[in-house]
């Protein structure tokens, strides 16, 4: 998995999660809030895993989408 697609896929889990547990939590279901906290963990875990650097390999900084590596310089187009 690339860098854009792990960014994106965490953005859509965190979200979509979030939501689900606050439907979970309103409407008392147990089982659809701890879907919706398994949804953000599996995004945070998959993230931390995915998000790098693809010519140094060093995590990069998670709140936006980089267009160069803030440690080696080189462009991660």
């Amino acid at each position: 998995m690339n860098y854009k697609t792990s960014y994106w896929l965490m953005r859509i889990l965190g979200v979509g999660g979030l939501l689900v547990m606050l439907i979970g939590a309103f409407t008392n279901q147990v089982v659809l809030s701890g879907v919706g906290v398994a949804c953000v963990l599996i995004g945070t875990l998959q993230m931390n895993f995915f998000y790098r650097c693809p010519h140094c390999k060093r995590d990069l900084p998670k709140r936006t989408l980089h267009k160069t590596c803030p440690y080696c310089k080189k462009p991660l187009d």
